[in-house]
């Protein structure tokens, strides 16, 4: 009889613990969809957000590097939607760049469904823009470049590549605006164009889409991992020497310099509080990133980080996040 009071009582528990949990605790949305390669900051971007408080941006370096944050905020963005929306079995490539015959050409997303590729181009306008024909015009009449012409010159170059491998799956190209205050007057219905207003009827129409991802999809994926540039022979990279920038650990937030506080970094300017081994070594990987060819040492970074007092606690942060080769004053870390 205990028993069976005991087992009654525990079935009668577990039956309300499920009862008061969300279904959508109980079921984790999205867990077929699956992220081969994750976005990552572009290597421009990086530059620019790095020398901007130690050495300044020239204006036009400034304008360019707002356009690199702005665009970089909304593929993010549409990285969450996909996240939190796309329940398909489908493998998701972020952020690739390829070569194929002589041409440079990125996608923004990529989705890899069974018998469909999705090529979405992700802008982030913001403000009122017209169309004339094939010509795009910001409100005021000035015109810019179709942002047409970039994704169809992708999906073109793609489908050639893909032609080369000996695979047939049916390519899709979409334009993806994702800011809410954008909007195109004139714009025709047949254009492969998404608008803030369809974003999430977009997304829920490819969920409608019958696949069943197999290993040759992800061999697939896999290959154009492979095959994705790190590196754009375009990239613009700014003029800038080490004795020239200014030393300190830059804030994260608001790139303003940071004051130490016993075991943590402050900002004075919006608050943001780290600590003391995390600022350390993201301002690591910012030396490495500018640097690549400096040797990585204690006294070097102590320097960098503008620190005057600590050398045995950056020592032991080195030590213990990188291999030490050498045992002198002339030893470094890799």
């Amino acid at each position: 009889m205990i028993f069976l009071a005991c087992f009654l009582l525990s079935l009668y528990l577990s039956l309300n613990i499920v009862e008061d949990k969300p279904l959508s605790n109980l079921i984790e949305r999205g867990e077929e969809m699956r992220v081969i390669k994750e976005r990552v900051e572009p290597s421009e971007l990086k530059y620019l957000k790095f020398l901007k408080p130690r050495r300044g941006l020239t204006i036009k370096e400034n304008q360019y590097y707002l356009k690199l944050l702005k665009g970089f905020k909304g593929e993010k963005e549409f990285d969450r939607l996909i996240q939190q929306e796309l329940t398909a079995d489908c493998l998701v490539l972020n952020g690739l760049l390829f070569e194929h015959s002589l041409t440079v050409f990125q996608i923004d997303t990529l989705l890899i469904f069974q018998n469909d590729v999705y090529l979405i181009e992700i802008k982030y306008f913001e403000g009122d823009f017209y169309t004339d024909d094939e010509q795009w015009h910001v409100i005021s009449g000035k015109e810019i470049k179709n942002p047409l012409l970039q994704i169809q010159r992708s999906e073109s170059t793609f489908r050639q590549m893909q032609q080369s491998l000996k695979l047939d799956y049916t390519v899709k190209a979409s334009l993806v605006f994702n800011n809410p205050e954008f909007h195109l007057y004139n714009a025709s219905s047949d254009l492969p164009v998404i608008f803030p207003a369809q974003l999430y009827r977009f997304v829920k129409r490819l969920n409608d889409v019958p696949t069943e991802i197999s290993q040759k999809h992800e061999q697939f994926a896999d290959h154009l991992v492979s095959r994705h540039l790190t590196d754009s022979p375009h990239t613009r990279v700014p003029d800038y020497d080490y004795d020239q920038l200014k030393k300190g650990v830059v804030c994260p937030k608001c790139l303003s310099f940071l004051s130490q506080k016993e075991s943590k970094w402050v900002c004075n300017k919006c608050g943001n509080m780290e600590e003391r081994a995390d600022a350390i070594l993201r301002t690591v990987n910012e030396f490495q990133f500018l640097f690549p060819n400096k040797k990585l040492t204690t006294k070097t970074i102590c320097d960098w980080c503008g620190i005057v007092q600590g050398y045995k606690t950056v020592r032991r942060i080195l030590n213990k996040h990188f291999n030490r080769i050498g045992n002198t004053n002339n030893s470094y870390f890799v």
